[in-house]
């Protein structure tokens, strides 16, 4: 058996690992690579393997740094199945959807910016279109939670809670190989304690080989405040000097998780006269899917809806779904908040809102979520002015505040926590998902407390596994 990483190895996004068996090629992940200028020649290159000769793909969850890249995997070949999670294949099903639709209007605007500027714009082409995303769909399967599940013929997968977004699961692979059985468990996204909408991640017994992901894992957030108060706050100072709130998140798990926690503190009467606006098509559907998933919830936010609370659904909140809804957001003169995806400021419509808000010094641009190197969002996060958007310069004027308990990953401590919980410790354990200093960092104290055996893997390197 043998184990390549074709994405995230050393970096963040991208995520991509092939397992190779006697009988099966089983791909953990498609993702998208985001952040940094090569990324567009990078999502095109070809991939590292044969995408014809893949017999499936499990997929952790649904975000595009884990799935972004499916269409073209269809699109180059692939005809087997992918698994996944009951409310991942929902969450799926609209956000490749949405990333076709972006792909092909970022096409158009390069191509007219072009040729406004007198250049030849013809060239242009989107990374893949809607119809491709389409072409996904009727491969899916959707798996429950902690069900065995026939892959191929020599191998089940069984998907465990994970806590980072809706229907985030572990992976847990079983594989039988020229007679012999062994197991390898991909962590995916880890979430955070203190989740008010998901769970925590599950233990899983100890593995033949542990591919673990370590985003922050270099350090630990460090926030003593409570996320609610911080977010609080940030809000509460922003409408006192006039001015808005802008939220580069994630349309999948982090738009819902600052939901669930402002809908606190509008029922509990501690935040009133503030519109929120979710401005992201993809958020509004996300956000009805994580309606129809209360069995996924934590038991903080099932006890909730016992109670008569949806924690989605609060006096004030606005769903801003076509072009000329969100254009009119620049019409509101009272204090509000603007939640709109994507979380790294890399597209989508809080581009919009970027370009004409960054230069008033009364709003804040709040940050929730891992900016990766190279993108807009860790730019402003790192206090560069100007910034470039849509082809110009704007200076940043506006406050920049981040608020890093509302990251969706496990910090440092917590990823220890879980590697501890396994038990072992494996056989092997490769670090992945995440840039090279974090990965290293996490690698040597795992080496350190448990005298595992520990790879950090750089890109398309390849490991037997027997």
């Amino acid at each position: 058996m043998k184990i390549s990483f074709h994405g995230a190895a050393r970096e963040v996004t991208g995520s991509c690992h092939l397992v190779e068996t006697s009988g099966s090629r089983l791909l953990l992940d498609c993702g998208m690579i985001q952040g940094g200028d090569e990324r567009h020649d990078r999502n095109r290159a070809p991939f590292g393997f044969d995408a014809a000769a893949v017999d499936a793909v499990l997929l952790s969850h649904a975000h595009l740094d884990h799935s972004g890249r499916l269409p073209l995997l269809v699109r180059r070949g692939f005809r087997g199945k992918i698994f996944a999670t009951e409310p991942t294949a929902d969450l799926v099903r609209i956000l490749l959807a949405d990333s076709g639709r972006i792909q092909e209007e970022d096409a158009r605007f390069k191509a007219r910016r072009l040729e406004k500027a007198g250049e030849d714009g013809s060239w242009v082409r989107p990374l893949y279109t809607e119809e491709d995303a389409a072409a996904v769909l009727e491969r899916i399967v959707a798996v429950p939670f902690d069900a065995a599940q026939d892959v191929s013929g020599n191998a089940r997968v069984r998907f465990v809670p994970a806590g980072h977004i809706l229907g985030a699961a572990i992976v847990e692979l079983e594989v039988r190989d020229r007679g012999t059985d062994r197991r390898v468990v991909f962590s995916g996204d880890l979430g955070v304690p203190g989740a008010r909408l998901l769970g925590e991640p599950q233990r899983v017994d100890c593995p033949h080989a542990l591919v673990i992901e370590s985003t922050y894992g270099d350090r630990a957030r460090g926030e003593s405040r409570d996320r609610t108060e911080a977010l609080l706050d940030v809000v509460s100072r922003t409408a006192d000097r006039g001015g808005r709130v802008l939220v580069p998140a994630f349309a999948v798990g982090r738009t819902q998780e600052i939901l669930a926690r402002l809908n606190d503190l509008v029922e509990a009467g501690r935040l009133r006269g503030v519109p929120v606006y979710v401005d992201s098509p993809m958020a509004i559907e996300a956000t009805a899917v994580f309606a129809r998933h209360p069995e996924a919830y934590s038991e903080t936010a099932r006890r909730a809806r016992r109670a008569g609370d949806e924690p989605l659904a609060f006096e004030g909140l606005r769903f801003t779904r076509t072009v000329a809804e969100s254009r009119s957001i620049d019409a509101e003169r009272r204090p509000c908040v603007v939640i709109s995806a994507s979380g790294m400021c890399t597209a989508g419509r809080i581009k919009h809102h970027l370009a004409h808000r960054l230069g008033d010094p009364r709003n804040t641009v709040l940050m929730v979520g891992y900016q990766a190197r190279g993108t807009l969002g860790r730019a402003l996060q790192d206090g560069t002015s100007p910034v470039r958007i849509f082809g110009e310069w704007h200076r940043v004027e506006a406050e920049i505040a981040t608020i890093a308990g509302f990251s969706a990953h496990a910090d440092r401590d917590e990823l220890l926590a879980w590697f501890d919980a396994v038990g072992g410790p494996p056989a092997r354990t490769f670090v992945v998902h995440g840039e090279e200093a974090a990965a290293e960092s996490l690698a040597a104290a795992l080496r350190h407390r448990s005298g595992a055996d520990v790879t950090v893997p750089e890109l398309g390197e390849a490991f037997d596994l027997d």
